[in-house]
């Protein structure tokens, strides 16, 4: 059992995880922007070879949700010795392992802020990542200070699988589209 104080501090390693992780990504961009490459963002969907992986890959990622075949298991676990550490260490790797897990799925809906970023000056790129790992950080972080918030969550249950199975036709949507 741990101390509100604690959790707290927790809440604040997992955001630092975060954070660190987008301002790393900005620095690495900003980097190869400073090279002299052409740092865009959806240049990649006019190259056909690409857009049929993607319609694989959410046509894949829909099966999987659907139930035909499991993904997960090593590939979950890849970074699960680092944030199993024990303390703020863990919840320090469990926030860079949730944005390396996370980022690729919300970057369509990001796409807008990150075209806007990588059009920009440095300072802009770093500004936005960082706001970018913020909002992703907050929810957790606002769980961990204010602990009540957890009422508001649902509960677990067979409701999760039937939600699942229903978030399948999105997936399958996006890859006829």
């Amino acid at each position: 059992n741990q101390t509100s104080g604690q959790i707290r501090f927790h809440g604040l390693a997992y955001t630092l995880g975060v954070v660190g992780s987008f301002i790393l990504l900005a620095f690495v961009l900003i980097a190869l922007k400073a090279g002299g490459n052409q740092i865009g963002w959806g240049f990649q969907f006019q190259s056909p070879v690409f857009v049929a992986a993607v319609a694989y890959l959410m046509f894949g990622v829909g099966l999987s949700l659907s139930g035909v075949f499991y993904v997960g298991g090593t590939a979950a676990g890849v970074g699960a010795s680092l944030a199993e550490k024990p303390g703020y260490q863990g919840s320090f790797y469990t926030g860079v392992l949730a944005t390396i897990v996370a980022t690729p799925c919300t970057a369509p809906f990001m796409a807008a802020a990150l075209g806007y970023a990588l059009a920009q000056p440095p300072l802009v790129i770093l500004a936005v990542f960082t706001s970018l790992g913020f909002g992703l950080a907050l929810p957790y972080l606002l769980l961990t200070h204010w602990p009540r918030l957890q009422r508001w969550l649902p509960r677990p249950g067979a409701w999760m699988e039937r939600m699942k199975q229903l978030l399948a036709f999105p997936m399958y949507a996006a890859a006829i589209w």
